[in-house]
Protein backbone atom coordinates (compact mmCIF):
# COMPACT_ATOMS: atom_id res chain seq x y z
CA UNK A 1 0.00 0.00 0.00
CA UNK A 2 1.04 3.14 -0.55
CA UNK A 3 0.90 6.98 0.01
CA UNK A 4 3.82 13.96 -2.32
CA UNK A 5 4.91 18.52 -3.53
CA UNK A 6 3.67 21.50 -1.67
CA UNK A 7 0.19 21.63 -0.25
CA UNK A 8 -1.99 24.72 -0.42
CA UNK A 9 -2.56 25.81 3.14
CA UNK A 10 -4.50 28.77 4.36
CA UNK A 11 -3.03 31.06 6.96
CA UNK A 12 -6.44 31.93 8.35
CA UNK A 13 -7.40 30.31 11.63
CA UNK A 14 -10.96 30.10 10.25
CA UNK A 15 -9.78 27.20 8.06
CA UNK A 16 -8.51 25.09 10.92
CA UNK A 17 -10.64 22.51 12.67
CA UNK A 18 -10.50 22.12 16.48
CA UNK A 19 -7.57 19.67 16.22
CA UNK A 20 -5.44 22.29 14.44
CA UNK A 21 -5.49 20.40 11.13
CA UNK A 22 -6.06 22.31 7.92
CA UNK A 23 -9.56 21.59 6.63
CA UNK A 24 -8.54 22.58 3.10
CA UNK A 25 -5.54 20.21 2.81
CA UNK A 26 -5.65 18.65 -0.65
CA UNK A 27 -5.32 15.12 0.74
CA UNK A 28 -8.77 15.36 2.35
CA UNK A 29 -11.30 13.31 0.41
CA UNK A 30 -11.67 9.86 -1.09
CA UNK A 31 -9.26 8.57 -3.73
CA UNK A 32 -8.83 5.50 -5.93
CA UNK A 33 -5.66 4.11 -7.51
CA UNK A 34 -5.01 4.79 -11.21
CA UNK A 35 -1.64 3.14 -11.63
CA UNK A 36 2.02 3.30 -10.84
CA UNK A 37 5.40 3.51 -12.38
CA UNK A 38 8.94 4.63 -12.08
CA UNK A 39 11.12 7.40 -13.44
CA UNK A 40 14.53 6.33 -14.64
CA UNK A 41 17.71 8.29 -14.02
CA UNK A 42 17.56 9.55 -17.62
CA UNK A 43 14.05 11.00 -17.03
CA UNK A 44 12.14 8.24 -18.85
CA UNK A 45 8.72 7.74 -17.22
CA UNK A 46 7.44 4.15 -17.18
CA UNK A 47 3.75 4.33 -16.13
CA UNK A 48 1.33 1.41 -16.06
CA UNK A 49 -2.37 1.95 -15.48
CA UNK A 50 -4.08 -0.56 -13.21
CA UNK A 51 -6.38 -2.49 -15.50
CA UNK A 52 -7.85 -4.91 -12.98
CA UNK A 53 -11.44 -3.97 -12.12
CA UNK A 54 -11.12 -5.05 -8.50
CA UNK A 55 -8.15 -2.73 -7.86
CA UNK A 56 -10.27 0.22 -9.00
CA UNK A 57 -12.77 -0.53 -6.20
CA UNK A 58 -10.19 0.36 -3.56
CA UNK A 59 -10.75 3.57 -1.61
CA UNK A 60 -8.26 5.76 0.24
CA UNK A 61 -10.22 8.15 2.47
CA UNK A 62 -8.54 10.98 4.38
CA UNK A 63 -10.68 12.94 6.87
CA UNK A 64 -10.39 16.49 8.21
CA UNK A 65 -9.80 15.15 11.74
CA UNK A 66 -6.48 13.59 10.66
CA UNK A 67 -7.77 10.03 10.36
CA UNK A 68 -7.72 7.77 7.33
CA UNK A 69 -9.31 4.53 6.14
CA UNK A 70 -7.94 2.47 3.24
CA UNK A 71 -9.64 -0.59 1.80
CA UNK A 72 -8.16 -2.49 -1.13
CA UNK A 73 -9.62 -5.23 -3.32
CA UNK A 74 -8.35 -8.11 -5.44
CA UNK A 75 -9.71 -11.09 -7.34
CA UNK A 76 -11.31 -11.77 -10.71
CA UNK A 77 -13.65 -9.13 -12.13
CA UNK A 78 -16.69 -11.19 -11.17
CA UNK A 79 -15.46 -12.07 -7.69
CA UNK A 80 -13.74 -9.10 -6.06
CA UNK A 81 -12.88 -9.42 -2.38
CA UNK A 82 -11.46 -7.05 0.19
CA UNK A 83 -7.79 -7.64 0.93
CA UNK A 84 -8.06 -5.67 4.14
CA UNK A 85 -8.78 -2.34 5.77
CA UNK A 86 -6.15 -0.04 7.26
CA UNK A 87 -7.07 2.77 9.61
CA UNK A 88 -4.86 5.33 11.20
CA UNK A 89 -3.79 8.95 11.25
CA UNK A 90 -2.19 11.34 8.79
CA UNK A 91 -0.31 14.57 9.37
CA UNK A 92 0.89 17.10 6.77
CA UNK A 93 4.54 17.84 7.57
CA UNK A 94 5.19 20.23 4.70
CA UNK A 95 7.06 18.22 2.07
CA UNK A 96 5.83 14.87 3.37
CA UNK A 97 2.87 13.29 5.13
CA UNK A 98 3.31 11.17 8.23
CA UNK A 99 1.08 8.13 7.82
CA UNK A 100 0.57 6.07 11.00
CA UNK A 101 -1.26 2.74 10.76
CA UNK A 102 -3.37 1.94 13.82
CA UNK A 103 -5.33 -1.11 12.64
CA UNK A 104 -4.88 -3.44 9.66
CA UNK A 105 -7.12 -6.42 8.85
CA UNK A 106 -4.98 -7.74 5.98
CA UNK A 107 -3.00 -10.99 6.10
CA UNK A 108 0.28 -9.04 6.35
CA UNK A 109 -0.61 -6.48 9.00
CA UNK A 110 1.16 -3.13 9.03
CA UNK A 111 -0.43 -2.06 12.32
CA UNK A 112 1.93 0.09 14.38
CA UNK A 113 4.02 1.18 11.39
CA UNK A 114 4.67 4.78 10.35
CA UNK A 115 6.01 6.27 7.14
CA UNK A 116 6.85 9.74 5.87
CA UNK A 117 5.57 9.77 2.30
CA UNK A 118 6.22 12.46 -0.28
CA UNK A 119 2.80 13.30 -1.76
CA UNK A 120 2.33 15.72 -4.65
CA UNK A 121 -0.88 17.15 -6.10
CA UNK A 122 -0.41 17.94 -9.82
CA UNK A 123 -4.10 19.01 -9.78
CA UNK A 124 -6.71 19.15 -7.02
CA UNK A 125 -8.14 15.84 -8.31
CA UNK A 126 -4.83 14.00 -8.81
CA UNK A 127 -2.52 12.74 -6.07
CA UNK A 128 0.91 11.18 -6.59
CA UNK A 129 2.86 9.27 -3.95
CA UNK A 130 6.62 9.28 -4.52
CA UNK A 131 8.97 6.61 -3.19
CA UNK A 132 12.74 6.92 -3.38
CA UNK A 133 14.48 3.70 -4.36
CA UNK A 134 18.01 2.44 -4.13
CA UNK A 135 18.23 0.80 -7.52
CA UNK A 136 20.55 1.28 -10.45
CA UNK A 137 18.86 3.27 -13.16
CA UNK A 138 15.67 4.18 -11.23
CA UNK A 139 15.34 7.68 -9.79
CA UNK A 140 12.02 7.07 -8.00
CA UNK A 141 8.80 5.03 -8.06
CA UNK A 142 5.32 6.52 -7.80
CA UNK A 143 1.62 5.72 -7.55
CA UNK A 144 -1.15 7.91 -8.93
CA UNK A 145 -4.60 8.35 -7.41
CA UNK A 146 -7.68 10.22 -8.60
CA UNK A 147 -10.27 11.90 -6.39
CA UNK A 148 -13.66 10.19 -6.33
CA UNK A 149 -15.24 12.35 -3.58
Amino acid sequence: MVFFLSILLSCSSDDENPNGLESNDLIIGTWTELGGGNVLDDGTDQFSAYDYFCVTLGRFSFETDGSFRIETFDGPDDGCFSTGVLTGTWENQGNTYLISVVTDTSNESEAGQEANIQIEFPTTDRMQWIFQVDSNGIDYEYEIYTRVE
